[in-house]
């Protein structure tokens, strides 16, 4: 639009020097001079680098915010907006979203002490129930207890270890993820689970915990509903590549996302023996998200569930 005016305003000046003396218009007459029409285009010049630095002067803390709401939902402790540069609407903007992560950031705190005490107060109770179990006298009866307590404590850590994983990010170190998986693999075998593994992953920057924490639930789930656990590592293309199958029966097609809801369960067996507690899938899903990585569920052709753990090379 700026242009056409300009361009006609041009043309315009052009027309009216073509006019003679007696004010006669002569359309054979009209001259471009190559000196105005370097200098339009000049103009023309300056005005567009004008506007595309303004542009970019506004688009800056634009591009800084929505970077920094996309980072809020993988961290809390990114470093808080600046509110001194941009448009007085940006400056604004930004103030608000640094009150509503530091809202956020007191909120987690508030959560994460009161788990801190709810798991104090729920043990003391437990390991009251244990002592007065040994004294009871019937066998069958201190054993049935023993394990009703046992199961009751599992599922009370499973529940305070799902809700306490929004805590701080685990650093990443460098680590040797092949040692880590046979390593968990012989722990499984200790416990009388049949575990093997095969193919290789060079060391690599991970976070070393998480890491842990979600092959250990993986194990154990196809340990628990499928017998047994084959365990395939691989590094050859852009990522690295954890999966572990089961000899199980597998997961209908339509709820092989449905499982990793929290306390989602195929199984409506209250049991933990059958139906588990319903969280670890949830949780290991969480920290391969944690991980910049994904983790999914798929059909083996020959039988049984595959869990493939995807994580980028860093």
């Amino acid at each position: 639009m700026f242009v056409t005016l300009t361009l006609s305003h041009f043309v315009g000046m052009e027309v009216f020097s073509s006019f003679d003396h007696r004010h006669n218009f002569d359309p054979n007459h009209i001259r471009f001079h190559p000196a105005r029409i370097l200098g339009f285009f000049l103009r023309l010049s300056g005005i567009a680098l004008t506007a595309w630095i303004a542009a970019r002067w506004l688009c800056r803390p634009i591009d800084k915010l929505a970077q920094a709401a996309s980072e809020l939902g993988e961290s809390l402790e990114s470093t808080p907006l600046d509110v001194t540069c941009g448009p007085v609407e940006i400056r604004q903007a930004s103030a608000v979203f640094n009150q509503m992560q530091a809202r956020l950031k007191q909120q987690l705190d508030e959560r994460n002490r009161f788990l801190a005490a709810v798991s104090h107060d729920l043990r003391t109770p437990i390991t009251r129930l244990k002592l007065r179990a040994v004294k009871i006298e019937a066998a069958d009866l201190q054993e049935d207890i023993q394990r009703d307590i046992n199961e009751m404590t599992v599922m009370i850590d499973a529940t305070l270890d799902y809700l306490r994983g929004d805590g701080k990010p685990e650093e990443p170190c460098y680590l040797d993820i092949s040692a880590l998986v046979h390593s968990l693999a012989e722990d499984a075998g200790e416990r009388g689970g049949m575990v093997t593994v095969s193919g290789l992953i060079k060391p690599a920057m991970v976070p070393p915990m998480a890491l842990q924490r979600c092959l250990n639930n993986l194990i154990e789930n196809a340990l628990r509903y499928g017998g047994r656990a084959d365990i395939g590592l691989d590094d050859s293309g852009d990522q690295l590549i954890i999966s572990i199958r089961d000899a199980g029966a597998g997961i209908p097609e339509d709820q092989l996302e449905a499982v990793f809801a929290p306390f989602y369960r195929l199984d409506q067996s209250r049991s933990r023996h059958t139906g588990g507690v319903g969280l670890g899938l949830s949780i290991a899903r969480d920290l391969a998200q944690k991980m910049a990585g994904n983790l999914s569920l798929k059909n083996a052709p020959e039988g049984g569930l595959i869990a493939t753990l995807e994580l980028p090379k860093r």
